[in-house]
């Protein structure tokens, strides 16, 4: 009887792994840009485009899940996500083609993927939101471990860059195509509550917080992994170690999401948002005020990626724990969306500051600045609903 609940969640955790290999793309902007003229701020707009199509896509495909199901959705996001591979490698590698097949293909079939992921498994565990949440999410964190190590052997074997985007997408796009075949989706007739339209839910408190946290979590996030390498690269770090951070990155990121879903089921959202935020504002902020030795650069990868891990988390857990588990498909993608801006405005800041000024320093100030100010926001009005409540 349990098996159903079991190979769902271990689709789940194959499917995040394939998609979320995406945040090893830092180990392939110095090859765009030294090989294929591409500006920093070019190659943070793929990312952040991707990011942007990505959260897009999980509001378009909640009506979808609900029709099709969880199997032949996660068959579709398994074929459009192949496709967009192909085409870079039958096209050639330029700006343009990455949109399309990275940015716009890649996202649509990540947004659909995710979606069923986060949302399923979640159906049938409701009494471990934050612990299945952090298992599931934590695929999408470790997926760039992998493909970094798989891409850096591949460079060093002489591969070109077209090749091994083709050999990682495809066998990525075999994964996907095989645990789709393994989703389950329980009946949840009679725990579905009345859906708040979205001109009411934006009303919320509650929605505002998740949305406004979510936002500056992942775009400080976003700014350092999306130029992780590059950050390493001002100093005086060698190849090695460079491609070593976007590794340790990813490890703390899929361990971090574990920890923070475990914590999350003892420990209220409205303390581990805040206390997260401060965390990325501190560690961001690392970046711009200290020059960085080999140690300390995988030091601060790891808790950039620790802290970041908490986003894909808290947020899920707590959307279920406001709005009712049945509606987490419904309302989530709503909130997911604040990452879906700070897709594109973080990693294309950090770009464009570079370009702008030479460094990443200025980059990692606005991120830091921007945790710091929404961390003393959320206590200061913390308190102060506290204070009207208690009158």
């Amino acid at each position: 009887m349990r098996i159903r609940p079991v190979h769902t969640v271990f689709a789940a955790v194959i499917t995040m792994l394939s998609l979320g290999s995406i945040y090893a793309w830092s180990i392939y902007v110095p090859k765009l840009v030294s090989e294929y003229d591409f500006s920093t701020s070019q190659t943070q707009l793929v990312f952040g485009f991707f990011i942007a199509v990505f959260t897009i896509a999980m509001v378009l495909g909640r009506s979808l899940l609900a029709r099709l199901g969880g199997k032949k959705m996660a068959f579709i996001s398994a074929f459009i996500y192949t496709l967009g591979y192909i085409l870079i490698k039958s096209l050639g590698v330029n700006f343009t083609v990455l949109l399309i097949g990275i940015s716009l293909l890649g996202g649509i079939a990540t947004g659909i993927g995710y979606l069923i992921s986060i949302s399923i498994p979640v159906e049938w565990f409701p009494e471990k939101k934050g612990l299945i949440t952090g298992i599931v999410s934590a695929g999408f964190g470790g997926g760039a471990i992998a493909e970094s190590l798989v891409a850096q052997e591949l460079f060093v074997a002489g591969f070109d860059l077209p090749d091994i985007l083709l050999t990682v997408g495809v066998g990525k796009g075999v994964l996907l195509m095989l645990s789709s075949f393994f989703f389950e989706r329980r009946d949840l007739e009679h725990h579905v509550v009345k859906l708040i339209p979205f001109n009411q839910l934006i009303k919320h408190h509650g929605f505002r917080k998740l949305f406004i946290g979510i936002f500056t979590g992942t775009f400080a996030g976003l700014l350092v992994i999306g130029n992780l390498k590059p950050i390493g690269e001002q100093f005086t770090i060698d190849e090695t170690t460079l491609v070593l951070g976007i590794t340790v990155f990813s490890i703390a990121n899929f361990t971090g999401r574990l920890f923070w879903g475990w914590l999350n089921d003892f420990v209220a959202g409205k303390i581990l948002i805040p206390l997260s935020l401060l965390m990325m504002g501190v560690f961001t902020l690392v970046i711009g005020i200290i020059p960085l030795t080999p140690a300390l650069y995988l030091f601060i990868a790891f808790a950039v990626g620790f802290s970041f891990g908490a986003n894909f988390v808290i947020y899920a857990k707590e959307t279920a724990q406001i709005y009712g588990i049945g509606n987490l498909s419904k309302i989530y993608p709503f909130v997911f969306l604040g990452y879906g801006i700070s897709g594109i405005a973080g990693p294309f800041i950090g770009g464009y500051l570079r370009d702008l000024f030479g460094n990443y320093e200025n980059s990692v100030y606005v991120a830091s600045v921007l945790c710091v100010v929404v961390f003393i926001g959320m206590l200061i009005f913390s308190k102060s609903r506290s204070s009207k409540t208690s009158l």
